[in-house]
C-alpha cells in the first residue's frame, strides 16, 4: 500500500486526476502514525500495543502524522491522493469531514464535524469518522475512516486520534459488527467529494 501510494501521488503531482481507492478492511488494524513510532511514541501508547495484544489486533507503521487509528470490518477506510498546496491543507479536510456529516445525517445520525480540538466526525454517542493527512510535494495522502457497523468495543483500551478513552459511533442502526453491503454508502461519499473510485465500489480487501 506504501509503495502504491508513493506510485500515484507522484502522478497526482504531475498532473494526473485525483485518486481515491475506497475499500473495507478485512481484519482489525491499529495504524500508528509517526507521532506514535520511535522508543517515546511507543511508551504514550503502551497500553493501547498491550490491549492489541490480547485482542489480536495486527499494529503497522504508517507513513502520515498523528498517533494511532483503528482499521476495522464495519468501516469504509478512504486512501486519496489529491493536488493540495498546504495552504489548502484546512479547506480538504472540511471538504472531506463534511461530506461525511453530510452522509450520516441522510441516515438518520446527528452528525458534526470537528476542526479544531477533536477533529473527526461526531454524534453524540461518539466518533464517526477519523481523518488523517500527509502532505507532501503538494500532494495530500491518506485519508479517512468511516464507522459504518464496526465493532464498537475494538476501540476499548485504545488511544484513538491522540486521545483515551474514546467511544466509538456507527451509521449504521443495525447491532455492531453487522455485515452489511457498504458499496452505497462509498459511492455517495466519492459523489459527494466529486471523485469516482476505481470500480465504484467499496472492496473489502487487506490492508
Amino acid at each position: 500500500m506504501l509503495h502504491q501510494n508513493q506510485v500515484t501521488a507522484a502522478a497526482v503531482a504531475a498532473g494526473a486526476p485525483p485518486a481515491i481507492a475506497l475499500f473495507e478492511p478485512d481484519a482489525p488494524v491499529y495504524a500508528l502514525g509517526r507521532r506514535a513510532q520511535g522508543v517515546d511514541g511507543r511508551a504514550r501508547i503502551a497500553g493501547s500495543i498491550a490491549a492489541c495484544a490480547a485482542r489480536q489486533i495486527a499494529i503497522v507503521d504508517v507513513d502520515r502524522g498523528g498517533l494511532g487509528t483503528l482499521h476495522a470490518p464495519g468501516q469504509i477506510v478512504a486512501f486519496l491522493a489529491v493536488a493540495c498546496p498546504r495552504w489548502q491543507a484546512r479547506e480538504l479536510c472540511a471538504e472531506l469531514l463534511h461530506g461525511i456529516a453530510d452522509l450520516a445525517r441522510d441516515s438518520g445520525v446527528d452528525a458534526r464535524c470537528d476542526l479544531a480540538d477533536d477533529v473527526g466526525v461526531w454524534s453524540p454517542r461518539g466518533k464517526l469518522a477519523s481523518l488523517g493527512l500527509r502532505l507532501r510535494d503538494d500532494v495530500a495522502l491518506h485519508g479517512v475512516a468511516i464507522n459504518c457497523a464496526v465493532d464498537r468495543g475494538l476501540g476499548q483500551g485504545l488511544v484513538l486520534c491522540g486521545k483515551p478513552l474514546i467511544a466509538l459511533d456507527n451509521l449504521a442502526a443495525e447491532p455492531d459488527g453487522a455485515e452489511l453491503d457498504l458499496a452505497p454508502w462509498a459511492s455517495k461519499l466519492a459523489a459527494r467529494w466529486q471523485l469516482a473510485p476505481a470500480d465504484g465500489t467499496a472492496q473489502q480487501t487487506p490492508r
